[in-house]
This record gives C-alpha cells, sequence and structure tokens, in this order.
C-alpha cells in the first residue's frame, strides 16, 4: 500500500488566498509550498500532493481560458501547461510526489453547467493532458484527477462517450487515479484505459466500500485508492464535543485531543484492515478522505496524516 494525500492543505497563519494570487510568482510563495511539502513528507506520506493552496478550479482555468496562453479556445499551448507549486518542489530533491489536477468534467460544469458539449469537454480534456504531459514523470509517480460532481450531482450525467472523450488524450506512464466523492460512479470509468486507480473515499462512511466489487477491479486491470483518514474537520469536532459535553473549537490543543480521540490510529487501522480483506492486492494506495485545506491549522492537518502513518505501521 502507498501512503497519499488528496493535496490541499491549510495554509500558514496569517496568508490568505489573496495574498497567494497575488505572490504566486514569487519567491516567498515557493518556499511556502516547499514548506508544507516537506510536512507531508515528514508525516510519513510516501506519495505526497503539492500542496493546494488555490482554488481547484481558477488555478487551472485561469490558465486555459487565458488568450495569451491559447492555441485555440479552452486549448491552452503546452508550454504554458504548468502548475507553479510542481515547479517550485522539483527544485528540491524530491524522490517521489502526486500531482493533483482537477478534472474535465469538474471544470467543464463549473464553465458551461451540467449540459455537455462534446467540442467543448474535448477541448478542455487536451488542456487537462498537456499539463500532464509537462510533469516529470521521474519524479511524479502519480496523477489524480479530480471530479467530485461525477456521481455526487445528479444534474451532471455524462455518456459513455463523453467519459471516452474527456480523458482519451491522456498519456502518463505511472498511476493515473480518478478521485470521485461517490463510489455509485465508479463502474463507468472501468472502461477508461488511461486511468488505472479509481479512488473512493470511505473513511466517513464505511459502508462505502460495499459498493465496490473487487471482482470489477480484477476484470478490468483496476486498483483501488481508499480513503481511511476523516477529512472532515467539522464533523470530528462536532462529535467529539458531543461526546465530552464540551466545545473545543477555537482551542488548539483541544482540537488536537479530538483527532486523535475521533481518528486515532487504531480507528483508522480498523478501517485499512477492512480495506485489505475487501479487496487484498487490488488496494493500491490509502491516505485522507479528502483535502485537508478546512483543519485549522497546519499543525492539526500534519497530526492526521501522521494518525494515518501510525495506523500503517500497526498492522
Amino acid at each position: 500500500m502507498i501512503f497519499d494525500d488528496i493535496g490541499s492543505f491549510p495554509l500558514p497563519e496569517g496568508i490568505t488566498r489573496e495574498w497567494v494570487n497575488a505572490n504566486l510568482n514569487t519567491k516567498e510563495y515557493a518556499e511556502m509550498v516547499k514548506r508544507a511539502f516537506l510536512m507531508k513528507v515528514n508525516a510519513g506520506v510516501d506519495v505526497p500532493t503539492y500542496p493546494q493552496f488555490r482554488d481547484m478550479n481558477e488555478m487551472f482555468l485561469d490558465l486555459i481560458k487565458n488568450p495569451k496562453y491559447q492555441e485555440d479556445v479552452y486549448v491552452i499551448r503546452r508550454e504554458y501547461a504548468r502548475i507553479r507549486e510542481v515547479e517550485a518542489i522539483l527544485e528540491m530533491d524530491v524522490k517521489a510526489m502526486r500531482v493533483c489536477i482537477t478534472g474535465p468534467f469538474e471544470l467543464y460544469y463549473k464553465e458551461f453547467g451540467p449540459v455537455i458539449y462534446d467540442d467543448a469537454l474535448e477541448k478542455i480534456g487536451i488542456s487537462i493532458s498537456r499539463f500532464i504531459e509537462n510533469l516529470d514523470s521521474d519524479v511524479v509517480k502519480c496523477v489524480s484527477l479530480d471530479e467530485p460532481s461525477l456521481g455526487t450531482n445528479p444534474e451532471l450525467q455524462p455518456t459513455k462517450e463523453q467519459i471516452q472523450l474527456a480523458y482519451e488524450k491522456i498519456d502518463f506512464p505511472g498511476d493515473v487515479q480518478i478521485h470521485l466523492h461517490s463510489p455509485l460512479f465508479y463502474t463507468e470509468v472501468l472502461d477508461v484505459e488511461q486511468i488505472n486507480v479509481i479512488g473512493i473515499e470511505s473513511a466517513r462512511d464505511e459502508k462505502a466500500m460495499d459498493f465496490v466489487d473487487r471482482e470489477d477491479l480484477e476484470s478490468y486491470d483496476k486498483y483501488l485508492r481508499v480513503g481511511v483518514g476523516r477529512s472532515d474537520i467539522d464533523g470530528i469536532i462536532a462529535e467529539y464535543n458531543s461526546k465530552h459535553g464540551v466545545n473545543v473549537w477555537g482551542d488548539s490543543e483541544g482540537m488536537m485531543r479530538a483527532i486523535d480521540e475521533v481518528e486515532s490510529p487504531e480507528r483508522i487501522r480498523s478501517r485499512i484492515e477492512r480495506a485489505i480483506k475487501l479487496f487484498e492486492d487490488r488496494l493500491k494506495y490509502i491516505g485522507p478522505d479528502c483535502g485537508l485545506f478546512s483543519f485549522p491549522s497546519q499543525e492539526h492537518a500534519v497530526r492526521i496524516l501522521e494518525n494515518i502513518n501510525r495506523a500503517r505501521e500497526m498492522l
């Protein structure tokens, strides 16, 4: 099992997204990205994702829609399809990295809504493929396409042909994940050859594992990424408050105790053991359910990563 994370991460205290957008190309921002990446490494993450401090849609659409960077409408020229955070991290001696890229359906839905026009979807798919083509596959071991609306938004109902169209240009020698926020959609991407790892969230609701059939994964030669650590910090704190009759919001030490109790290594280990029992050799990645941007601080986000690593060591 490979331990990864989804990507988003809390900003340092006193830093806002407005500051990030205004200082994207500065040395100060590059150093901030590197420090956060090393926090993930030191927490035990095998293949950390670059810290995604920016809006997941805007950071790609702003480049794709910029006329200065376009080969065609919604088609970015390859030389401009680069992720600032990835380039900053590659300035260090990095052994392994995971790169999260907002998926073509999520970007399409953000731009156009639920009615899918094939030509526009195809162009966005081409642009996404160019971000992937520019990655250094010696360091980037895994690319993940984040598609939170697939399977959760009833308005978004692509056909099988449109699913193929969105991903057919992707060419990457390492693992290509799709991060689904609902397991219900996983059967729709089994036919997509470009994707070999399907990611589901199951820490908050372990029954999500029951929707995935190991025989499907074997038949289509797919692997699974299972969320084994909760990322819903509001729910974690609420559960702790309710159990103890307290309110630890705003209390840094109290919130850390809540994470350690509600998401203890022992509880996380039980989820990993269940996933191993269900999926055996088809289980390839584990990590938090989703991104950790909503955590109250970077230190609190690191703690959930540390607890996942301890849980793995207890197996």
